[in-house]
């Protein structure tokens, strides 16, 4: 007797898969002949091994995932086969029959016998941890054999994808072939023949029908015990599961009314400080949801359990394989009740957050200043943190909804491709700027190293100047009005060396694309900038030039007032009238400057005012007159003295000229007011009449032009009289 892996090829009938997966197959002993009573002793070790179901499944599952998955036959084949081999090594029989057990790959509807026959339990050769395949000797006992056939006869029996009444004889060249649709049960030899006496194919049959007929009987037999059985299990589970959900049903409400009376007593307020971050009821809120995640998850896990068990005990439904699924709704649901919560929190979180900083006005938010201006109100802050919190709140709702996207579709097979696409989305631009990052750091600490000396470079220029501007280091020629000036200058120069050594360590500096950008910039930066650099260069040269300093009065083309203000940019001139003026620095630069302030306080700025007498009042009069005017006058320095001059002689009058002299040329505007009105009173006061006649005119009986206060008492207007220039004249009016 030869074994099935001995057999020539055995065409199979047509309809069949493409891939045969494997085949069985035992032959009997020499000296041993299969009687009618050995196949009865094989079928009654069949019906009392049907409780070793290890082997069934493991093949049952094996036809599921090679018809499912449309895996690898070869590799399933393998693997298959080392399965039924080291199943095959842990059970005993005290079956007579000598059988040898294997497993081929069958491809194109041709059984392909193999010329080595794993016979005992093979060792296997391991690289890297996984078994790659066994070896096997060439001997096995007669025990052994009829094992392996109780097993093989166990796995027909109880796997549902079988049919046994598909057993057929199939005639070879030198075997007859027992198989089961693309499964070689059995191949026969002339040797096992003549054993018996009978033919080949006759000994064939009878050993097909009474397989089919033992095979029938058995799975008839068990499938209503087993069915009853399993029903009975289900029903148990289905119990046990309910119990537990009506024990958690009535645990937990408790533990949440629980929760809620501790609400001030145990659970209390957090607090940093005066501080309040969580409030009592925030905290309770939150201790509430934990509970309820943790009811979710107990009945959640139920739920699969008692589901599983269930399909499981069930061959038609244990190939189903739904234990990934039903994991992966358990873990979404879980996901998504955890999900629910961490919003609700934060929901509670951001929205006490909120009504928290309106409260913060005037204490923890106070409005920003420098010296005297606000540049943020109370009001404005406080808006802007609002605004501040309510965008993180959007980001990390937008984070979160992301996450639990990657997360759920991470637990199913048919969208774990979709999860990684999305965590690659985030993760790769993640990854990428940290090894960057890192990259970068030694030319980040290069540019740290530059910006600290820098820094402490335009410290030490700071120093420098302000001591010059203090007087504390003189420098010849050098004024102490330049220092600030002079240092902004050295600043800026110190910062553009800096930005200079930098740019080279900057990221992306070396391509194409920065320096065109940088260029561009440049570019732009200089036509826009032309009018812009023409103010700074003549600032620069004003401020070294000392035409004016701020507080002096000047007069800048049509404008007079006082300077306020003077930077590279612009000159902002203060009017009498408090309106500010802003004169762009080239502009200043090339009209005339006039500075009333810059000799005031050494030799004392002339105010001068022109008055036109007639020839009828004397001159030394008239100068007696405006010298007293102009004693009397405030902020008119007694030293130097006033003097007069007399600019012009005219036709009908004389021009004298005032001079006097004042440190105040802030104020001259008002100095001149008062100057004129002392002028009047002292003119007045004397009788002498400040006017400029051009024509000769009648005065008799007009009024002197002067005030009354100034007309002697009883003064009476002179009558208008006429006197004959031709004939007789009339004798005077009595």
């Amino acid at each position: 007797m030869r074994s099935a892996a001995d057999a020539d090829p055995v065409s199979i009938p047509s309809g069949l898969p493409h891939y045969v997966y494997g085949a069985v197959g035992f032959s009997v002993c020499d000296s041993v002949s299969m009687s009618a009573n050995s196949h009865a002793r094989v079928t009654m070790n069949v019906r009392f091994s049907f409780r070793r179901v290890g082997l069934p499944v493991l093949l049952s599952c094996f036809w599921t995932m090679a018809a499912v998955a449309q895996s690898s036959p070869d590799s399933l084949v393998v693997a298959s086969q080392m399965a039924i081999e080291e199943s095959l090594t842990t059970g005993k029989t005290d079956t007579a029959a000598p059988v040898v057990v294997s497993i081929i790959p069958v491809r194109d509807t041709v059984i392909e016998r193999k010329t080595h026959i794993p016979r005992v339990p093979g060792v296997p050769v391991v690289l890297d941890g996984d078994t790659l395949f066994r070896v096997y000797p060439r001997a096995l006992t007669a025990a052994e054999r009829a094992e392996r056939v109780n097993r093989v006869l166990q796995f027909i029996v109880e796997s549902e994808a079988i049919n046994p009444t598909q057993l057929q004889a199939v005639d070879g060249d030198s075997t007859s072939d027992i198989v089961l649709d693309t499964l070689i049960i059995l191949s026969i030899t002339d040797d096992d023949a003549a054993i018996a006496g009978v033919s080949r194919s006759e000994l064939a049959e009878r050993h097909t029908q009474e397989l089919i007929q033992a095979l029938t009987q058995t799975r008839r037999e068990m499938r209503l015990h087993v069915m009853l059985i399993r029903l009975g299990l289900a029903i148990l589970i289905l119990a046990g599961v309910g119990a537990a959900w009506w024990l958690l049903a009535w645990f937990f409400p408790r533990v949440y009314s629980r929760i809620r009376s501790w609400k001030g007593k145990i659970i209390r307020p957090l607090r940093i400080g005066q501080l309040e971050l969580v409030s009592a009821a925030t905290a309770t809120a939150f201790s509430v949801l934990l509970a309820q995640l943790v009811r979710w998850t107990a009945t959640l896990f139920l739920l699969y359990f008692g589901l599983a068990r269930i399909l499981n005990l069930f061959p038609a439904t244990a190939r189903w394989n739904v234990r990934p699924v039903l994991i992966g709704v358990g873990l979404t649901i879980l996901a998504t009740f955890f999900a629910w919560a961490v919003f609700r929190l934060l929901r509670l979180s951001f929205g006490a957050l909120l009504r928290r900083v309106s409260h913060w006005k005037g204490t923890l938010v106070k409005g920003i200043r420098l010296r005297s201006v606000e540049i943020l109100s109370e009001d404005r802050l406080l808006e802007i943190i609002e605004f501040g919190i309510r965008v993180m709140r959007f980001a990390v709702y937008v984070v979160l909804s992301y996450g639990y996207l990657t997360l759920v579709f991470s637990f199913f097979s048919f969208t774990r491709t979709w999860s990684a696409t999305l965590f690659r989305f985030v993760m790769n631009p993640l990854v990428g700027a940290g090894i960057s990052l890192v990259n970068y750091l030694p030319s980040l600490f290069t540019i740290l190293v530059i910006i600290l000396i820098a820094r402490y470079a335009i410290k030490l220029v700071h120093w420098i100047f302000s001591e010059i501007g203090k007087g504390t280091i003189p420098l010849p020629g050098f004024y102490p009005e330049w220092a600030d000036p002079t240092y902004k200058i050295a600043r800026f120069l110190v910062v553009v060396f800096a930005v200079i050594v930098i740019f080279p360590y900057l990221p992306g500096s070396s391509s194409r694309v920065f320096q065109g950008i940088s260029i561009f910039v440049g570019v732009v930066f200089s036509l826009g900038s032309t009018s812009a650099i023409a103010n700074i260069v003549a600032g620069v040269i004003m401020t070294y030039m000392r035409p004016f300093k701020v507080g002096d009065r000047v007069k800048i083309a049509d404008t007079m007032g006082d300077v306020v203000e003077k930077t590279l940019l612009v000159t902002r001139v203060r009017t009498i009238k408090n309106v500010d003026i802003t004169v762009p620095n080239a502009m200043v630069l090339g009209s005339h400057i006039i500075n009333f302030s810059s000799a005031a306080q050494e030799q004392g700025l002339i105010l001068h005012t022109t008055v036109t007498i007639g020839y009828d009042a004397p001159w030394r009069k008239v100068h007696e007159l405006l010298l007293a005017a102009a004693a009397a006058t405030p902020n008119v320095l007694k030293e130097p003295a006033p003097f007069i001059l007399q600019t012009a002689l005219n036709d009908f009058y004389v021009s004298y000229e005032l001079n006097a002299y004042t440190d105040q040329p802030g104020i001259m505007a008002k100095t001149y007011s008062e100057l004129h009105q002392s002028i009047q009173d002292k003119f007045f006061e004397a009788g002498v009449e400040i006017m400029s006649p051009h024509y000769s005119g009648v005065r008799d009986g007009n009024r002197a032009a002067i005030p009354d206060e100034y007309l002697p008492k009883g003064y009476q207007v002179p009558p208008f009289r006429v006197s004959q220039i031709f004939g007789k004249k009339e004798p005077p009016a009595e």
